[in-house]
């Protein structure tokens, strides 16, 4: 162990011991005290921990708040070490390892020392230059001090720091113990799922390092633990790990996006990915949309190369939508039409599903009407073949009054987007109802009041999104806001 500046602290108060841990445990604290109160009162329910020695008068729910101190205080001993030694870390040297396995030992007199802060009597005295703890009838102090010296120590009695085991254990540490187990491996990117997962790697350690029966309160809990988890996913949250295409750097010029498609105001089908251009002289932080740079991006000849970075990072985000376990939801990228004037970009679209092995499906590209409308026979006949080649493309901005269904049949098209201006027409409800008749499967873009939305819905219209399915967000709210939505 290196040498440390550092020098032990000797502390008077509840709150200066408690700022003396670093922000990750002490934010910690804070999740695991209020897992460990809901487990708790559901074991006072249960009858656990009542035929233990001093289980009855421990195990009642008047005792719900002074668990929930239990909880917030039980790394309470780990305010005595340096910073650096309050977070274990796998290539800690053997003397590293003990000095950090002392913390609940530790925590258990620093509590008993607060205990007494202020008394009139010391009822403490020292010993070779240190503090022993006397005893103390009081109940509430006495459950604190358990669960910091034995909310380590295990079922099967590989725990530490005295390697207690079964009944020998305090059921309240215990309690805190496990609870503190749940919020580590919810909060870890080990899991993509993270709550069910602990859940499921906790049930796998019952007998071994959980008491059984505590494992069955956890599983009556699990509604009341669940919201804990929701309440605090912004902080806990670890977003899986996935081998992304497009380095997602915070200083990038450009990117992608995302508001909710549904097919009614909860269910999620689906995302509109609306591309972003930032790096604007002069005017730091303000971005451009793809109407906006369009004329540049053709006279520059990036079209191309813009078009597939932005699809690669679309595909990148269906594929953390599947390892977040979310379901299928398709991705409509907006795309420019320049695009669909050249065939040969259809080996990159093959490319693009070797490089990242995502549904064709999912990925759907936009192109304006105005585009299909202007094409010569020559481009007709390209985007003919994207449409034959599975590169799914939806007819944006459409007009229905404009169009026959022959000739969008002719062409290939199986999906289209209502433009904004026709939601409120009264004609666009019958032409919907004909469009899918002949097999068109038809969207909205730009709903904004529920008024509108249920008027599509009557008349065919499959999915919606504008101001009433959500705000544009990035990709990492997107994932965080999709979960929360799994636990309402």
């Amino acid at each position: 162990m290196e040498e440390q500046n550092w020098k032990r602290v000797e502390y008077d108060t509840w709150d200066a011991a408690f700022k003396g841990l670093v922000p990750q445990v002490r934010q910690q604290s804070v999740r695991v005290a209020s897992y460990a109160r809901e487990l708790f009162v559901q074991a006072c329910s249960m009858g656990f921990g009542k035929k233990v020695p001093g289980g009855y008068e421990r195990m009642t729910g008047k005792n719900a708040d002074v668990v929930y101190k239990c909880g917030m205080y039980h790394q309470l001993g780990k305010a005595l070490v340096p910073p650096e030694y309050q977070l274990w870390q796998p290539d800690f040297t053997e003397e590293e390892q003990q000095l950090f396995h002392k913390y609940p030992a530790d925590g258990r007199i620093l509590v008993a020392k607060l205990q007494m802060q202020g008394t009139k009597t010391n009822r403490f005295r020292k010993k070779e230059e240190e503090f022993e703890e006397l005893p103390t009838e009081n109940i509430p102090w006495l459950m604190i001090r358990e669960a910091c010296e034995q909310h380590m120590e295990r079922w099967d009695g590989s725990g530490y720091p005295d390697g207690r085991a079964g009944d020998d254990i305090s059921p309240v540490a215990q309690i805190v113990g496990l609870a503190l187990a749940l919020d580590e491996l919810a909060s870890g990117t080990r899991s993509e799922s993270p709550f069910e997962d602990a859940l499921e790697a906790l049930h796998g350690q019952a007998g071994a390092q959980w008491n059984p029966e505590l494992i069955r309160v956890l599983d009556a809990a699990k509604g009341a633990c669940r919201e804990v988890y929701v309440r605090y996913i912004h902080y806990t949250l670890a977003l899986p790990k996935t081998i992304q295409l497009v380095e997602r750097t915070p200083d990038r010029v450009m990117g992608l996006s995302y508001r909710p498609i549904m097919i009614d105001g909860r269910v999620i089908v689906g995302y509109e990915a609306n591309p972003w251009f930032g790096g604007i002289q002069d005017r730091p932080g303000e971005v451009e949309r793809l109407a906006d740079i369009e004329p540049m991006l053709r006279n520059t000849g990036l079209t191309k190369d813009v078009a597939f970075y932005l699809l690669y990072e679309a595909a990148d985000t269906i594929l953390r939508i599947q390892n977040c376990k979310l379901g299928d939801r398709f991705m409509l990228v907006q795309m420019p039409d320049d695009l669909y004037n050249n065939t040969s970009y259809l080996k990159e679209f093959a490319q693009l599903f070797e490089d990242q092995p995502v549904n064709k499906n999912l990925l759907m590209l936009t192109i304006s009407e105005s585009c299909v409308k202007s094409a010569n026979k020559g481009v007709q006949e390209t985007i003919s073949r994207y449409l034959r080649n599975e590169v799914e493309l939806v007819l944006d901005n459409f007009h229905p009054d404009q169009w026959e269904p022959e000739i969008l049949k002719e062409l290939g098209f199986r999906k289209m987007r209502l433009a904004p201006d026709v939601l409120e027409l009264p004609e666009t409800a019958d032409s919907v109802q004909m469009l899918r008749t002949w097999g068109f499967s038809i969207m909205a873009a730009g709903v904004d009041s529920a008024k509108v939305r249920k008027s599509l819905f009557d008349c065919g219209v499959e999915s919606v999104c504008g101001t009433i399915t959500g705000e544009q967000v990035t990709d990492d709210q997107l994932i965080r806001d999709a979960i929360v939505r799994q636990f309402k």
